[in-house]
């Protein structure tokens, strides 16, 4: 009964788009210009880590190498030696550490062996050629402390 008192609004006609008419393309003037993009964060660059050179590496401990060319790939400690491996760039930096002779003497006065300390380098390309210390040490990863 109350279905006659309501009022129902008009159903649209669907239209196609051949009854619709030509589509004018949209006006620039009339859309709102784009947002703009935001500018890219700036990211603060850390200075360049100091070069090292082999005369220079001869100065260190075991400490001080591994905290500037961060964990070697391979270790082997022999009688007062110790041979660390660091992987570069297509080479190898093997790294001979030695007693320096600055420890504390023997009973006997004759000196004991010191903290280990760089003696020698020896650097080969990743196919096992010979390669200079110097240009390995170019292109090996190094760590920063801190």
């Amino acid at each position: 009964m109350l279905a006659g008192c309501v009022a129902t609004a008009p159903t649209p006609e669907p239209t196609t788009a051949a009854s619709a008419g030509p589509v004018a393309p949209p006006d620039p003037a009339a859309s709102p210009p784009p947002p703009a993009a935001a500018p890219a964060p700036q990211v603060a660059r850390l200075p360049p880590l100091p070069a090292l050179d082999p005369p220079t590496l001869r100065t260190y401990s075991r400490e001080r190498l591994v905290a500037a060319l961060g964990s070697p790939v391979f270790q082997r400690q022999d009688k007062g030696a110790e041979i660390l491996r660091f992987q570069g760039i297509d080479c190898v930096l093997d790294v001979y550490l030695y007693g320096d002779d600055r420890g504390p003497a023997d009973p006997d006065g004759k000196p004991l062996p010191g903290p280990l300390r760089v003696a020698h380098l020896e650097a080969r390309n990743s196919r096992g050629g010979a390669m200079a210390a110097a240009d390995c040490l170019k292109v090996t990863p190094r760590e920063r402390a801190g």
